[in-house]
This record gives C-alpha cells, structure tokens and sequence, in this order.
C-alpha cells in the first residue's frame, strides 16, 4: 500500500525526523559532559590530600650543652620544651641547676640551651663579714659540696660537667697508678680531658 503525500507534508515529517534526531544528540551530549564535570570533582580533592600528606614536616635544631649528660645538637618538633631538649640530651646531671631554667619554656629553632651547674661555695664562706661558717643563704649546708677527687667513687666523678662513665673510670685508675692527686690540676693528665674541660669543672674540685 502506498501513500503519495504532498511535497510540503513530506518535507514536514522529514524536518520533524531531523528535529528529534538533533534533540535525542543534545541530550546524551550533555549526560556525558556532566558525568565527565562530575569525576573531575571528586578527583580534585584526592590530589590535594595526597599533596598535603606529603608535605614535609618542620624541624627545629637546637645546640644543648651545660650540665648534661649528652652535650650536642638535637632535633625537635615545633611546640616542643625546653624539658624534651634536656631528656635528648640523656637528662640532667646531678650537679644541674634545674630551678635556674624554665624546663616549660618552647623552643626555637637555632636555640642554645645551657643548663647551669648549682653554685658552690669554696672553703671560706662568702656570707657577709667573709666569715667561713656563713653562705649564700646563710649557711653552708645549703650549698652543693665539691667533689673529692681523691675519694669520689665513679658515680661521684660522672656527675661532673664533661666527666663521663670513660673519664670517670681513667681518674680512679690514675689514682691507683699514680697514687693521689696533689694537685687538682693534674685532672688535665687524665686523657682526652684537657683544659676547656678542666676550667668547667675546677670550682666543683678538691683534693
């Protein structure tokens, strides 16, 4: 069966085809380009994570010296101490002065820490009147006592700035060679401890 339409209505009908195709590539067009828009957004965010978690993390180096075990330079992390220097530092020795620094005080980078050593009173008093029975508070008992280095066990000598378990050990052993000290200054015969030790440790010193 044929139909014989008019040329206007077949042309009609052929725009209308042409009208639906163009509309049905329109359409899946734009699903396509906002499913692309889509997945780059989601992307976007794990890159960015990525580059955060890579990111290197500060570091601050300080120089730690004085009356510590470990004398050195140590790396931190910003908000840190003064007290976790010390700890890496192997901690106080017993002659440090922890109440002269602020064990809570953070931090800086390029920092030089320096734990003082406890005062000490030699043999006459510096009380007023220069009287030997009078110290800084009044009385002697309130300062640290020197360290006898004929007498002074390992532990004794260890608590000493720049005197460790090796240097302890080399100072009895010298006075059993030896025999006594007569001098403090013969302390700079013991090896590796030469003079630059010796004027951090003389007023702390007797025989």
């Amino acid at each position: 069966m044929e139909f014989n339409l008019p040329k206007e209505q077949q042309l009609l009908i052929l725009g209308l085809i042409a009208s639906l195709v163009v509309g049905l590539g329109v359409t899946a067009f734009q699903k396509i380009f906002t499913a692309s828009s889509e997945k780059v957004s989601i992307e976007t965010p794990k890159h960015d994570h990525l580059m955060t978690r890579d990111a290197p993390k500060p570091i601050i180096m300080v120089h730690v010296c004085g009356a510590v075990k470990r004398e050195g330079v140590y790396k931190l992390n910003p908000g840190d101490r003064l007290m976790d220097a010390v700890k890496l530092a192997g901690g106080a020795r017993p002659l440090a002065d922890l109440a002269a620094v602020n064990l809570a005080e953070p931090v800086k980078d390029g920092q030089k820490i320096v734990v003082p050593v406890k005062r000490i009173l030699g043999d006459q008093g510096i009380g007023e009147g220069g009287s030997g029975n009078q110290g800084i508070s009044g009385s002697r008992n309130d300062a640290t006592e020197k360290v006898n280095l004929n007498t002074a066990d390992e532990k004794q000598l260890d608590s000493l700035p720049g005197v460790g378990p090796a240097t302890a050990k080399a100072i009895i052993e010298y006075r059993k060679t030896k025999g006594p000290f007569a001098r403090i200054e013969q302390m700079m015969e013991i090896p590796r401890f030469g003079k630059s030790k010796f004027e951090r440790v003389k007023g702390m010193i007797n025989i």
